[in-house]
């Protein structure tokens, strides 16, 4: 297996990328006031999630499979891996990987192309470590649009708010 790489939808890049510099102007704005400083609090755990979003990756290589995120790695070979399962809510799908002592791994269905992913994984570990509700999904796999939704809302809310400064 050649090594494949997978990250975020890149329809959700341009919003947390404006949402992150909309958010920064405001605070530029507002300068080292109190307003300012309580805007840089609240707008910090955005700024988190939206730099974790961003630096989201999945590689898949002929050794495992390494999930990368925002100052933290996890890898895992595909010989560790006992299970693959997946929990559903909504609309929202979350794979589980379960190894012997690390922690699962989950890789959630923001990942562009999820249906993708999901068959390559299958592949690479085969039918025994493979969960029914994993098979099912593979007939029919979700995608997430509520996140691009959201992203796009919160661009546009920061943007009223510096319009209205």
């Amino acid at each position: 297996m050649r090594r494949h790489i997978y990250r975020v939808d890149p329809r959700m890049i341009l919003p947390v990328i404006l949402s992150m510099l909309f958010g920064a102007f405001l605070i530029l704005m507002e300068g080292a006031s109190p307003k300012g400083l309580l805007l840089l609090a609240i707008l910090f755990p955005f700024y988190y999630l939206g730099a974790e979003i961003l630096a989201r990756k999945i590689i898949l290589s002929e050794n495992g499979i390494i999930v990368q995120k925002f100052l933290r790695s996890v890898q895992m070979d595909w010989s560790e891996i006992e299970a693959l399962d997946v929990v559903r809510t909504g609309r929202k799908v979350f794979l589980i990987l379960q190894g012997g002592q690390s922690r699962p791994v989950l890789i959630t269905n923001t990942i562009h192309p999820f249906d993708e992913i999901l068959k390559r994984l299958v592949e690479q570990l085969g039918e025994d470590k493979v969960s029914e509700s994993v098979k099912e999904l593979l007939k029919e796999p979700r995608s997430k649009y509520g996140p691009l939704a959201q992203a796009w809302i919160v661009c546009l809310l920061l943007l009223g708010i510096i319009a209205g400064k």
